[in-house]
């Protein structure tokens, strides 16, 4: 059958799409809201598609799909069968950078930052971070704006360095700052790693729109940058907090009409999945969904932490992103000790509140 007459004859439903090359080959997996709108893209006009995108359209010769219930569970299922199939041009189509890491080394009397490209055993890791350059620059507006020290190995000077002078750099080396006060610098590093609340970003972006004003168009690019990768940092820093620190997820997203899919999520992975048709009583959807906690508590406390590697991070990133942008999809963070029969209580009441923001 011509592939535009296949696309044609596609639902418009959400689900998988799998792309395939003319020796059978799986070179790209995506996912859809609506099936037909999504693939029939790839075959419209090639103006506003990538170099890259246009290579892979070309090795086209056939694809599957696969119906899901919902737009989460496209979601879900492209992230599986990318993991387990690693199709040419899911990998070519990213923009590969070598993942790191930011390390602080609490032991030391006035720790620093520093990048490595594995976890270190000492001190506090943070990531991973699938860019280095942005990783590295985010470092550097932390330390500058926090007054944190830049170099590598301290040493006692009278003066202070040039980072001191220009007002960089809190100067530890003078020996002028206890070290107690520079751990309450330190402290404000870590809170912005793991993706806490702090008001540097607006600061920044205050020093953007003044330099914008006077229209000195370079130090504004130059804020504007460092905003970008002080948000990238903060970003995944509120991924790892989402999906780690021993919490689940319960989602609830609308199928059509009165069908709803129920969703029960611990670090990066699905624990159970269900349909449920939604009549309107709360109390009944309340009950349902802690009966469904309930059941699966003992796969729930035989997880693993959920601290991410670098295989899991894309889809981590992936999950938190939907959760939090999709209105289509509420969703309920609790801790996993409310699994005890002594915190039901409290359970309750945070799935009471799920199913009044449906």
């Amino acid at each position: 059958m011509d592939l535009k007459e296949k696309v044609r004859q596609l639902p418009d439903n959400p689900g998988v799409y799998i792309m395939k090359d003319s020796h059978d080959n799986i070179i790209y997996v995506g996912k859809a809201k609506n099936l037909k709108n999504r693939v029939s893209q790839y075959f419209r006009s090639s103006s506003g598609h990538s170099p890259k995108i246009l290579r892979m359209i070309e090795g086209i010769r056939d694809f599957n799909y696969i119906l899901t219930d919902t737009e989460f569970d496209a979601l879900l299922l492209e992230c599986s069968l990318i993991k387990k199939i690693k199709p040419m041009y899911n990998s070519l189509l990213k923009n590969h950078q070598k993942y790191v890491y930011i390390n602080i080394n609490i032991d030391e009397k006035y720790p620093t930052l520093e990048i490595a490209l594995e976890k270190k055993g000492e001190g506090l890791n943070f990531g991973p971070y699938n860019s280095l350059n942005i990783a590295d620059r985010g470092i550097s507006v932390i330390k500058e704006n926090i007054k944190i020290r830049h170099c590598k190995s301290l040493s006692s000077k009278n003066a202070g360095c040039l980072k001191y002078q220009l007002g960089f750099c809190a100067a530890p080396c003078t020996s002028e700052l206890s070290d107690i006060e520079y751990r309450k610098l330190i402290d404000h590093a870590i809170n912005i790693l793991k993706g806490g609340k702090s008001d540097l970003v607006k600061q920044l972006d205050s020093k953007m729109k003044a330099a914008a004003d006077i229209l000195d168009f370079d130090k504004a690019a130059r804020y504007r940058d460092d905003v970008r990768a002080l948000k990238h940092l903060m970003n995944k820093g509120k991924t790892i907090r989402f999906t780690g620190e021993n919490r689940i997820v319960v989602a609830v997203e609308r199928i059509e009409g009165s069908e709803y899919k129920t969703f029960l999520i611990y670090g990066s992975s699905i624990i159970f999945k269900e349909k449920y048709m939604f009549t309107g009583d709360k109390d009944d959807l309340q009950q349902h969904l802690i009966s469904m906690i309930l059941k699966n508590a003992e796969d729930l406390q035989k997880s693993d932490s959920a601290s991410l590697d670098k295989q899991d991070m894309d889809q981590a990133q992936i999950i938190y992103s939907y959760l939090k942008n999709k209105k289509e999809c509420s969703h309920i963070v609790i801790p996993k000790n409310w699994l005890k029969k002594k915190e039901l209580s409290k359970l309750e009441l945070r799935m009471k509140r799920l199913v009044d923001m449906l």
